[in-house]
C-alpha cells in the first residue's frame, strides 16, 4: 500500500517574505541608480526633489544629498502639461542652469505617478545641448551653401558690367594729363575696379572648384617661389623670413599651382599678422602619419609672431566669408582647406594673442610600391 505525499507547497514564512521583497526593492533600486537618463522624483507645486539618480546629479554638477531635498522651479512648466494633457505622459524641453553651464538643453519625459496616495512627477531628462549645437551646424552649413550660391551668381553677374567700367576708365586715363587732378580720380576708381575684380575672381574660384592635376613634386622646390611672388607684401614692413627647409623631404603628389595658393595665402596672413616689425620663419619635415598608418606625412609650417588669433575665432578661420581684415574676402583659408582635402591632406594650427600664429601644411608621402 502507498503512502501518500504532500503535494501542497510550502508557506512562505514572515521572514523569507521579507528578504525577497527586499531582494526585489535592491533590485528596482539597482534599475533606477544606474538609468543612462537623469531620472527625478519631483513633488508638484513646491518643485521639490523627492529623489533623484546619479546621473541626474552629475547632470546639475551637485552631489545627490545636495540635489535631494532642493527645488527645480523649471519643472513648474511640466506640471501644467501634465494637468492639461490628456496622454498619461508629455515631452518637452527645459533649460537648467548647472555648475558646469547655464541654460543646459534638456529633453524631459514626465508623468504622474501615485505613491501613498499623493501624486508625484517622475522625470526623465537627457541633455539635447550637442544634439542642438549638431542642429545649428547643420543650419549654418545650409545658409553658407545658399550664400555660396548666391555669391557666385552675383560675381558672375558682375563680370560683364565691370568690364566695362574697367575700360571705360582706362580710355579716360589715357586722355588725362597725369597733372590734371582728375587724374588721380580715375587711378584711385581704377584701384577699386581693380579689387572687386579679384574678389570676383576668388568667388567664382571658390564656387566651381577644378579638379587638382596631379604629379609628383618636391614641396621645397615651391617656397622661394612663393616668397617671390608676395615679396611686395613682406616689404611694405620690417619682416625677416627664415627658411628650416628639408634636404630629404620626400616628394608627395601635388597640384603644383594649387599648393603654391596655398602657401601663397598662409605666408600673406603671417605678414598681414604683423603690425609693423616681425618674423616669418619656415620649415619642412617629415612626421608619422597618424590619419595614415604606417605612412609619413611631408609637412610645411609656417610661424609668425604677429598679433594672433583669439579662442573666438580660431574656430571660424575656415568658414567661409568670415574675416577680421578691412579688406578681407574671408575666403583664403576655406580655399585652403579644401586644396588640402583634395590632397588627401590636413591643415591645423596653433595660435595665441600677442604670441603669433603657425599654420601646418600635411601632405600623405605616397608609398612606394
Amino acid at each position: 500500500m502507498k503512502s501518500s505525499q504532500n503535494t501542497q507547497p510550502k508557506k512562505e514564512t514572515a521572514k523569507s517574505k521579507a528578504e525577497r521583497l527586499e531582494k526585489q526593492l535592491a533590485w528596482y533600486k539597482s534599475f533606477f541608480d544606474n538609468a543612462t537618463d537623469a531620472v527625478f522624483i519631483v513633488q508638484p507645486e513646491t518643485w521639490c526633489i523627492l529623489d533623484s539618480n546619479e546621473y541626474a546629479a552629475n547632470l546639475i554638477g551637485v552631489s545627490k544629498d545636495e540635489l535631494i531635498g532642493s527645488t527645480l522651479p523649471q519643472f513648474r512648466r511640466i506640471f501644467k502639461l501634465l494637468q492639461k494633457s490628456s496622454s498619461p505622459m508629455v515631452l518637452s524641453e527645459l533649460s537648467l542652469d548647472t555648475k558646469e553651464q547655464d541654460n543646459l538643453m534638456v529633453e524631459v519625459s514626465a508623468r504622474f505617478v501615485k505613491y501613498d496616495g499623493n501624486n508625484l512627477i517622475q522625470a526623465i531628462a537627457r541633455d539635447v545641448s550637442e544634439q542642438h549645437a549638431l542642429t545649428d551646424k547643420l543650419v549654418q552649413a545650409d545658409k553658407l551653401v545658399l550664400l555660396g550660391q548666391l555669391s557666385a551668381g552675383v560675381a558672375h553677374e558682375i563680370r560683364n558690367p565691370l568690364a566695362a567700367v574697367n575700360l571705360n576708365l582706362q580710355i579716360l586715363r589715357r586722355n588725362i594729363q597725369e597733372t590734371a587732378p582728375e587724374f588721380d580720380y580715375v587711378n584711385t576708381a581704377l584701384q577699386g575696379v581693380e579689387r572687386i575684380s579679384k574678389i570676383v575672381e576668388v568667388t567664382l574660384n571658390f564656387s566651381r572648384p577644378t579638379a587638382p592635376d596631379i604629379k609628383n613634386l618636391n614641396i621645397n622646390s615651391l617656397i622661394p617661389s612663393t616668397l617671390e611672388l608676395v615679396a611686395s607684401i613682406i616689404k611694405r614692413k620690417e619682416i625677416t623670413v627664415e627658411l628650416f627647409l628639408d634636404d630629404n623631404l620626400p616628394n608627395v603628389a601635388a597640384d603644383e599651382k594649387q599648393l603654391q595658393q596655398v602657401f601663397i595665402n598662409l605666408v600673406t596672413n603671417s605678414a598681414d599678422a604683423i603690425k609693423a616689425k616681425g618674423n616669418i620663419v619656415i620649415k619642412s619635415y617629415t612626421e608619422a602619419s597618424v590619419k595614415h598608418k604606417e605612412g609619413e606625412m611631408a609637412v610645411v609650417s609656417i610661424s609668425d609672431n604677429g598679433v594672433g588669433i583669439s579662442p573666438e575665432d580660431l574656430s571660424k578661420i575656415f568658414n567661409p566669408f568670415f574675416t577680421r581684415k578691412a579688406e578681407g574676402t574671408g575666403l583664403g583659408l576655406p580655399i585652403t582647406q579644401r586644396i588640402m582635402h583634395q590632397h588627401g591632406g590636413v591643415i591645423d594650427v596653433e595660435s595665441s594673442i600677442g604670441v603669433g600664429t603657425t599654420f601646418y601644411v600635411k601632405i600623405p608621402v605616397p608609398r612606394e610600391i
